[in-house]
């Protein structure tokens, strides 16, 4: 099954538990990827949140249901998984600019088609990736749980804030990489920004995080571009290129992007994206 193919099929299954609860299990079988990895993808992909396209899609389908029928206001709310109508009414207002009574008496509401993937593969030379086989490493720095993926440079400025790049670079070979691991929540994640050291000991003495990262097999993207721009099109193009030309999925290990010297709003700046991946069954 095509990574193309095994997402639209996903989201057709979501759409069609709008108004039930979405089995993890099923996402799982339906993708290759845990119901969390699924909803990272997703995002990257989209730059919209899973559980975000999902709540504007239920918003969507009760005003359709509003104006095509005369279901009860307080019975599409809860359809919809809204405890109560009041909650309801105010999610819709928010989302649509009118209240459930307005939309079913005529006014104007919003509607948000649903999403589907269509490729556009244009051959492997776009972007320069190798396969490597990285041995276990060790990252001190700091680890953010659960946060959002608009907060991961807010993690680099909390950690320079107490260490300065020389104090951090004296611990490995000055190194620098953000590692996104241990993905288990659909709408966060957990980030480590730090460098990777050689002295776990002293990095721990100072204070610092430790992760450590086991082995693994990775395609590594080269990049050119601001950050973070260009880390989005790198995803975007192993997900909607690489995956499907050359046959591999996500392993679900950390992945990491590596930060060079120099001016991250560059045009010109150049890192690497790392994607665990193994061949799909």
């Amino acid at each position: 099954m095509s990574f193309m193919k095994a997402f639209n099929d996903t989201i057709n299954y979501l759409e069609s538990v709008l108004d039930n609860q979405i089995d993890e299990k099923n996402v799982l079988y339906i993708s290759g990827y845990s119901y969390p990895m699924f909803s990272r993808l997703f995002s990257i992909l989209t730059n919209l949140s899973l559980s975000e396209y999902l709540r504007e899609r239920r918003l969507s389908e009760a005003a359709v249901l509003l104006r095509e029928t005369d279901k009860k206001v307080i019975d599409i709310a809860s359809l919809f998984g809204y405890e109560s109508p009041n909650s309801f009414g105010a999610a819709f207002k928010s989302f649509h600019g009118a209240t459930p009574s307005e939309v079913r008496a005529g006014k104007s509401f919003k509607v948000i088609p649903r999403i589907q993937l269509v490729l556009s593969v244009q051959g492997g030379r776009d972007m320069n990736i190798t396969m490597q086989k990285k041995e276990a490493f060790i990252v001190a720095g700091l680890n953010e749980h659960n946060i959002d993926s608009t907060l991961c440079p807010q993690v680099w400025n909390k950690l320079y804030k107490k260490y300065s790049h020389d104090e951090l670079t004296k611990l490995g070979d000055g190194k620098s990489v953000g590692v996104c691991h241990d993905i288990s929540d659909p709408n966060t994640l957990n980030y480590m920004a730090g460098y990777l050291v050689k002295d776990s000991i002293a990095a721990q003495a100072m204070g610092l995080d430790i992760l450590e990262v086991q082995a693994a097999e990775y395609a590594v993207v080269e990049l050119t571009g601001k950050v973070p721009e260009c880390i989005h099109e790198g995803w975007k193009y192993v997900m909607e290129v690489f995956f499907p030309e050359q046959g591999y999925v996500h392993s679900g290990a950390p992945d990491f992007e590596y930060y060079f010297e120099g001016d991250m709003q560059s045009n010109d700046y150049k890192m690497e994206l790392w994607v665990p991946v193994v061949k799909k069954d």
